[in-house]
């Protein structure tokens, strides 16, 4: 496997760093994983014509992305990634059918204009380029939207200091500190990205 191959901690801190290539190369190694279990999940006909497996798995990436620039994850080994990886993907799959199969939007009842076939499609090189960018720039909105307060566990969480460290610090409880930090993100992450 591709990600055997990867010092995921070394990416992880790369990605906190605010490095694309690592983001990207960390995407490119479990983009394939995390697609065949949200193909897999998506056996619905009528959610498939509306939802590609590429839309949530973006979504997948891009929380973990924002959790991990955050400071949120500790993790480095990568079959911990992939059960991470694998975890958000089922949860965002079972988000995207519930909302579709909604009484105000069931796509059940939707006729299709043509059918697509999801197995043979491949991401391009530019749309991959693109998708990096985007995780950038995501990023970098994560953090123009925390407060000062959040901002500062933020730069500590990325410099490596462990919660107790920063409730030291600051002079907080550090389960306080990591409770209201993990608030914040899913409240911040909900206005960036679909699914979060």
């Amino acid at each position: 496997m591709a990600e055997e191959l990867l010092d995921i901690a070394e990416l992880i801190r790369q990605i906190r760093g605010g490095q694309p290539a690592a983001a990207e190369q960390l995407f490119h190694s479990y983009e394939p994983e995390i697609r065949a279990e949200i193909r897999y999940r998506l056996r619905s006909a009528a959610v498939r014509r509306v939802v590609d497996s590429q839309d949530i798995c973006q979504s997948v990436m891009i929380s973990f992305f924002l959790r991990v620039g955050a400071g949120q994850y500790e993790i480095a080994q990568s079959q911990d990634l992939l059960r991470l990886l694998l975890k958000i993907a089922r949860h965002k799959t079972n988000d995207v059918y519930r909302a579709q199969l909604a009484d105000k939007r069931d796509v059940r009842r939707v006729r299709p204009l043509h059918e697509v076939d999801e197995q043979g499609e491949k991401p391009r090189q530019d749309q991959r380029a693109a998708n990096a960018a985007e995780l950038t720039d995501l990023l970098e909105e994560l953090e123009r939207q925390l407060s000062t307060h959040e901002f500062e566990i933020a730069s500590l969480r990325r410099q490596g200091f462990q919660w107790d460290e920063i409730g030291e610090q600051l002079g907080e409880s550090p389960e306080a500190l990591r409770k209201r930090f993990h608030r914040a993100i899913e409240r911040i992450g909900r206005t960036l990205t679909p699914w979060f």
